[in-house]
């Protein structure tokens, strides 16, 4: 539950809450190995020192599951708090529903001009790095104004390039910049045919040859370089000036997702 997570740690404030935020845009594969991996290299980085949240955009949130969405609403006990870190148990890496507190966020960034992630940074603070786990659609509008690209995950099946390369193709035109792709394979199995070819379509098509990567997670050193690389490439977020509470109202529920 939110509120579980909201009372843990209370007493631990991130060094770095009022200076930068680094935050982390990643489009999944689709295969649960890579998912398993990217949570291994968040604990890596809470080993490190740096605690870790993790906005899952490919879950929605629920009255059983709370999370970024009940974070902005200013009719929650909870909303417009600062979520506590955590790092007692390093290898507890906090995971919120996301996709549709972040659909809410891209809607206030649309009436006030802001970056979507300008105005997330109050929330989640008290952490050194934020991952942003959504698909290409949900993410290109998370991005908007930031300056370093997305990982997009590989799939390792050969039917997922199409699927994959409008992904691609989608944070490429809605962004800006070329997603960083990143193959999760075992050592020894050579060239990954699919990076190769998503690597490929997108010089045809797009005229832009993105940044590749291959490498095993299951082997400890490679996981952790990877982890400090993505610390290196990720978006760092700067605290915002300081806004009026009655501001909050800007947070309605009509931009929330309805089925």
């Amino acid at each position: 539950m939110l509120e579980s997570v909201w009372h843990q740690g209370t007493g631990l404030h991130w060094q770095g809450a009022q200076s930068s935020l680094r935050v982390l845009p990643v489009v999944p594969s689709g295969d649960s190995a890579d998912a398993t991996a990217l949570w291994m290299a968040c604990a890596q980085l809470q080993q490190q020192g740096y605690p870790v949240v993790v906005l899952d955009g490919t879950e929605q949130e629920s009255a059983a599951t709370p999370g970024l969405q009940d974070m902005l609403q200013p009719s929650q006990t909870y909303a417009l708090t600062t979520l506590s870190a955590d790092i007692s148990n390093p290898l507890s890496v906090a995971t919120l529903p996301a996709a549709r507190g972040m659909v809410q966020l891209q809607h206030k960034a649309s009436v006030t001009g802001e970056r979507p992630l300008d105005l997330l940074y109050r929330f989640v603070s008290n952490h050194a790095v934020v991952v942003l786990w959504a698909p290409a659609p949900l993410l290109t509008g998370m991005l908007q104004g930031c300056t370093q690209p997305a990982i997009q995950l590989v799939p390792s099946q050969s039917r997922n390039v199409v699927s994959s390369y409008r992904a691609l193709k989608q944070l490429f035109m809605g962004c800006g910049q070329m997603p960083r792709l990143v193959a999760m394979r075992p050592s020894g199995y050579g060239l990954d045919h699919v990076l190769k070819s998503l690597s490929q379509c997108a010089l045809r098509h797009l005229h832009t040859e993105p940044l590749c990567e291959q490498f095993d997670p299951m082997q400890a050193r490679n996981l952790q370089r990877w982890a400090l690389q993505c610390l290196e490439h990720s978006e760092t977020v700067h605290a915002p000036p300081e806004r009026p509470a009655t501001e909050a109202g800007l947070f309605s529920s009509s931009a929330v997702w309805s089925h």
